[in-house]
């Protein structure tokens, strides 16, 4: 029995999740020329500050972005790389009406996730379980990997529409509605290899375990933004994120072709979210946002801050800290047709090393971005972006399980990541 319980406490640790909560902030090609948005007053605003967009032209706007991302994720054990690279492409639409004190907006876009990724080499965490197998048995199981691959998707599409009301000359209120559709995707599968004899003597027999399950959850929260102006050189703003309650619901299809004493063993076993029928919260935190803009001659300068309350948020059966950003940036304008951005990010997850799993590490991060703007006619505008975002590699912490001495060593383990974005934006006036 303890001997069945270790074996199941194995896999439950390194099968834990398959894709991060990444709360995504750069809805739009601006954020890829300067991450520092929240300050400032645009029709991608509806996003950042939607307060401030009653302080545009009147007017219709249309405004779409386009952001392509090269993306690498990777384990380091033992000198040995495994890694997924995979493009990621998110799309973002804005749609603006604005009249004397009123604005009237949406948003349509990619609020939270990222790529799929595809690791098909493998991943870390059942090449440890193998070890830990024969660590149980004094290295008489001879137990190894001979199939390893998995597959993992998160992606939280996000509708908002709203409105902003300019109070007076200098201050401005917002309020909207946002509906959101979570997916979260989970497809695996580990063979393993292992003396037939021994196997008998523990009562394990078969090798296979392999899953293909779908997640999905929707929910509905709100936004509030505040917008103070006080020059025409000047301004400040905050947005508030309400959190959005996600229950999530499992679809799966699953093969459970490994047994201890007799006990089918499936991946659902050890990753109880992604059961056939399984319900469970995964909620999106609350977020707030605030920022500052100045105009100094043909120069822009922005900073802001931005604060994620993981701590309130149910993320399945991890507990976060509360994380953050901060970002500056500043624009030039080269003369009436292009204008220069650029700008830095710097992201704390929140994220302890004990949540680092096979293809969830939520490491810290920064952005450097750079783009040009450029204005053909009056009401029409191109934006182009590019930006690097590097991760601060970081190694994980080891498990113990149910029996003494024997554990799963991510502390050997190196996470890392490495994304390379260019982005196209353009917005049109009628």
């Amino acid at each position: 029995m303890k001997l069945k319980i270790a074996i199941m406490s194995l896999l439950t640790s390194i099968l834990m999740s398959a894709a991060s909560i990444d709360y995504l902030s750069n809805n739009s090609a601006s954020y890829f020329q300067n991450p520092s948005q929240t300050g400032k007053i645009s029709v991608e605003g509806i996003f950042y500050n939607p307060a401030g967009t009653v302080f545009l032209e009147d007017g219709t706007y249309l405004n779409l972005n386009m952001q392509n991302s090269l993306i690498e994720e990777s384990m380091t054990l033992k000198g040995k790389k495994y890694k997924s690279k995979n493009y990621a492409g998110a799309p973002s639409f804005n749609l603006l009406y604005k009249k004397d004190k009123f604005s009237l907006f949406g948003n349509a876009s990619v609020v939270a996730g990222g790529a799929t990724l595809k690791y098909k080499d493998g991943v870390v965490g059942v090449e440890l379980a193998a070890d830990a197998f024969n660590q149980l048995t004094g290295g008489r199981l001879g137990a190894r990997l001979t199939t390893n691959n998995f597959k993992g998707q998160n992606r939280y599409y996000q509708l908002t529409f709203g409105g902003a009301y300019k109070v007076n000359e200098q201050f401005s209120i917002s309020g909207g509605l946002r509906y959101v559709l979570g997916v979260r995707k989970l497809k695996g599968n580990a063979i393993y290899s292992y003396n037939p004899l021994v196997g008998r003597m523990i009562g394990l027999s078969g090798n296979e375990l392999h899953i293909d399950s779908e997640r999905t959850a929707n929910g509905i929260g709100g936004t509030i933004g505040f917008d103070y102006k006080p020059t025409d050189t000047l301004n400040f703003a905050l947005k508030y994120d309400t959190p959005v309650k996600m229950k999530f619901k499992a679809k799966a299809s699953e093969v459970k072709g490994m047994s201890i004493a007799g006990r089918p063993l499936g991946i659902s076993l050890f990753y109880p979210e992604y059961a056939d029928g399984a319900e469970y919260r995964r909620d999106l935190p609350g977020v707030l946002s605030i920022g500052v803009s100045k105009d100094v001659d043909r120069f822009t300068y922005s900073g802001g801050y931005i604060h994620y309350f993981n701590r309130a948020a149910k993320m399945d059966r991890f507990k976060y800290k509360d994380g953050y950003e901060l970002n500056f940036g500043v624009d030039y304008r080269i003369n009436d047709k292009f204008t220069w951005h650029a700008g830095f990010n710097y992201a704390d997850t929140g994220a302890p090393k004990k949540t680092y799993t096979d293809v969830e590490y939520a490491i810290n991060s920064q952005i450097y971005a750079t783009g040009l703007t450029y204005k053909p006619t009056e009401n029409s505008e191109w934006k182009f972006g590019v930006a690097h975002v590097s991760y601060n590699s970081a190694n994980g912490e080891k498990e113990n399980t149910v029996l003494p001495g024997v554990s799963l060593d991510k502390s050997k383990v190196k996470y890392d990541k490495s994304i390379n974005v260019f982005t196209v934006g353009y917005t049109h006036k009628f």
